[in-house]
């Protein structure tokens, strides 16, 4: 298929979205390991403080600042026979692989400053290079495949189907499988299915938008960086959208740092750790099968809106109820569903945030843009477990310890339920001002007769 067909149309074949969304699978492992169990690996095996592994991931997020703002530079500088974006997937998929098995493997002969400051070179390594390098590339190649903003929902959808079967393949597997062969190797199983995932991205994409010869790349040898940032930084949409990232990655991984606290102390069943990742993948998965089409119904703003309400209700219901396993477990599955919708519409808005920033103030920049998402993301990433963990070390939690207290009880239910409320309301405020359904049809039409030029 032709560059300019591509243009015209905005279609993007079947191969495209499936390499796109493999990609996007092999980077959740990731972040549903360091987010779901590298807290309790660091407190209960190592022996660190939950407040010292809270700290340390929030310190993380200043050093997040400069790699991803400098990340984004890079994509939009970059120049290669492959694109500006793509490229950037060979090399993440090298570097995730070395850092995540760097991370579950430390020595034991360390004392405990050591064992810490271990802790915080690999969290440095696999968050703000690794990953970094991954992510920013990964998410502006999604705007410069195609400026149709029904495929990009598409390829949204289906990169979180991939993402929930991912997850849940790190969820239900990796507390048997540390059991079963240790931290390190088991990380080594998950960093090779990563890196496998992340290069099938890289071999399977293209750069759509730019194949025409002689055109010019979008953020290529046309716009300073100082240019861009400027009309970033003018661009209220921008600054919505990496609010709701925030709050949605603060969300996951506040719930998946306690969820194992949650299920050994308070459930006083470790394995259901599991039951609940799966309770909340499974439906996130069969949502996305059919939520293009209700954003095509409806608008992406009024799916987030119902979404982030059922966030709430369902976190106040299991703040009430949580004794009550089987009740529990029906409320993760009705939240899952509305997490699948709520972060599909929220990456497929990323494009749509670019484009309105070319549209409206007349200057296109996805590295730049998409670095600014990735520290809305990696700001939730780092604050929920952050937040999650220094409730638990006020609640007096303690990892070496048999039995936990009612007061550290009290403080992993809070994590859990009632502090995911809070995250909901706020997202129910933001989707009412993320109102870009009304821009939409005619963004679209006019840029495509610009690049069509």
């Amino acid at each position: 298929m032709s560059g300019t067909k591509i243009k015209e149309t905005g279609y993007v074949n079947t191969r495209e979205k499936i390499s796109y969304s493999l990609a996007s699978g092999g980077g959740n492992v990731v972040t549903t390991i360091i987010g779901g169990f590298l807290a309790a690996y660091l407190t209960d095996s190592v022996g660190l403080t939950a407040a010292s592994v809270g700290t340390m991931m929030l310190l993380m997020r200043f050093a997040d600042i400069v790699t991803d703002f400098l990340m984004g530079a890079i994509v939009e500088r970059t120049k290669t026979r492959w694109g500006k974006a793509r490229p950037w997937l060979l090399v993440s998929a090298i570097l995730i692989f070395v850092a995540l098995i760097f991370e579950f493997s430390t020595p034991g002969n360390l004392s405990m400053n050591g064992k810490l400051i271990y802790a915080y070179i690999t969290y440095f390594f696999i968050n703000c290079i690794g990953f970094t390098s991954f992510v920013i590339p990964h998410t502006a190649l999604l705007s410069i495949i195609t400026f149709n903003g029904v495929e990009r929902q598409k390829i949204a959808a289906m990169g979180q189907i991939v993402n929930q079967i991912l997850g849940m393949a790190v969820s239900i597997f990796w507390v048997p499988l540390t059991v079963g062969i240790g931290f390190r190797n088991t990380a080594c199983v998950y960093a090779i299915l990563s890196a496998i995932f992340i290069l099938v991205g890289f071999w399977g994409t293209r750069e759509n938008i730019y194949e025409d010869e002689g055109h010019v790349p979008i953020g290529q040898s046309k716009e300073s960086f100082k240019a861009s940032l400027k009309v970033i930084i003018r661009n209220k949409y921008f600054w919505i959208e990496m609010a709701v990232f925030s709050l949605l990655l603060f969300h996951n991984m506040a719930q998946g740092a306690v969820g194992y606290y949650f299920s050994n102390s308070v459930l006083n069943n470790a394995n259901l750790v599991g039951l609940l990742s799966v309770a909340g993948m499974l439906p996130a998965l069969f949502m996305n099968m059919i939520v293009a089409k209700l954003v095509g119904k409806f608008g992406k703003q009024k799916i987030m809106v119902l979404s982030a309400i059922v966030i709430t209700v369902t976190s106040v219901l299991m703040g009430l109820t949580y004794i009550n396993i089987p009740l529990l477990v029906v409320l993760t599955i009705i939240k899952g569903f509305f997490l699948g919708s709520m972060f599909s519409c929220a990456f497929a808005l990323t494009g749509d945030v670019i484009d309105y920033g070319e549209w409206e103030l007349g200057v296109r920049s996805e590295g730049i843009t998409i670095a600014g998402f990735s520290l809305g993301q990696k700001l939730g990433m780092g604050l929920g477990p952050a937040v999650a963990t220094w409730i638990l070390a006020a609640g007096g939690y303690d990892g070496l310890v048999m039995v936990q207290t009612e007061a550290a009880k009290n403080a992993i239910v809070f994590s859990y339920t009632w502090l995911l409320a809070i995250v909901g309301v706020l997202l129910i405020i933001l989707s009412l001002l993320l109102d870009l359904d009304k821009y939409s049809a005619q963004m679209q039409h006019e840029l495509e007769l610009k690049h069509r030029k």
